[in-house]
């Protein structure tokens, strides 16, 4: 990819030539500061990552198939690469072995399923199926509802969702599908629809930087929503879990306290990463018939569950 040599190699601004600042600030590896107007280059390490990943897929910053995204959390700059829905599609296709996929399917209650949702509320999962070349049947993924939609702090549904909130939990699930049935190329990269409820607004942020107001002792200041730490220990929880019926009540209970759009550790939130533990189980334990107790070796784990961390 010829443009991506015009990228400096420096972080010095001053030594950018105009086309170099172009397709940097176009790849998003510069902040720009709303307040103040300035702007941060991405460290080394994050451009560096960012022009291996654009080598390995293959895919163009500059048409925005894949670019970088900085959050502020905490007053740091955290930065992330995501890719679009049509991205992650090429890279579908120029692999060989993509083969087409389902039509979006929603629901209401994980029973009845339609391709097109005319409901005033909106659908409480979407699934898409991925068809790969040498697996029998296709490779379906479900974006649960609660666990992608954006809102606001105040916990309304954003614009963009409530106008086309279907089609936005529809690529979300496409993009689980296709990460499914490609792990090798898009292995740790994300869409901006998966991601979409990482980028909250941040009028606390703003307020606190801005000259501070005259304190008022009805209204205090909410904790911005990065702090935010889940009720209990989900992952621990639903890791213990041997089967579905086990794994359900855990999902229950973390959809009731709102911790289901926690981030872990891997970027996800926490519901995405239940419903793709619950895939992994069994529907039933299996009974342990005259077992046998031995001593495990020390230093060997008793069990091979997945984990993850909450982020704090």
């Amino acid at each position: 990819m010829t443009a991506l040599a015009t990228l400096p190699t420096s972080s010095d601004d001053s030594k950018w030539s105009p086309e170099e600042r172009a397709l940097v600030e176009a790849a998003g590896l510069v902040h720009v500061d709303t307040q103040s107007n300035t702007k941060t280059l991405a460290e080394r390490p994050v451009v560096a990552a960012f022009l291996q990943h654009c080598a390995r897929t293959g895919l163009d910053p500059i048409a925005r198939q894949i670019y970088s995204i900085a959050r502020k959390s905490r007053g740091q700059l955290k930065w992330q690469i995501q890719i679009s829905i049509d991205g992650a599609r090429l890279v579908a296709e120029r692999s060989g072995q993509y083969e087409g996929q389902t039509t979006p399917e929603f629901t209401a209650d994980g029973i009845t399923w339609t391709q097109v949702w005319l409901a005033a509320e909106p659908p409480k999962a979407a699934r898409v199926g991925v068809y790969r070349r040498g697996f029998r049947d296709a490779l379906y993924a479900i974006a649960l509802w609660d666990a992608y939609v954006q809102r606001t702090y105040n916990g309304d549904v954003t614009e963009m969702w409530k106008k086309m909130g279907p089609l936005m939990l529809a690529k979300c699930a496409e993009m689980l599908a296709l990460r499914k049935a490609f792990p090798q190329d898009l292995s740790g990269l994300y869409s901006s629809e998966e991601m979409a409820q990482a980028d909250k607004p941040a009028p606390l942020e703003q307020q606190s930087q801005a000259a501070p107001a005259a304190p008022s002792a009805a209204t205090p200041d909410p904790a911005p929503a990065e702090a935010r730490q889940p009720s209990k220990d989900w992952l621990a929880l639903a890791n213990a879990a041997r089967s579905r019926d086990e794994l359900r009540p855990v999902y229950a209970e973390a959809q009731a306290a709102g911790d289901l759009d926690v981030m872990i550790s891997d970027g996800r939130p926490l519901g995405a990463y239940l419903w793709e533990l619950r895939e992994r189980l069994p529907e039933q334990a299996e009974d342990v018939v005259d077992a046998e107790i031995v001593d495990e070796p020390a230093g060997e784990p008793v069990h091979d569950w997945p984990t993850a961390e909450v982020k704090p």
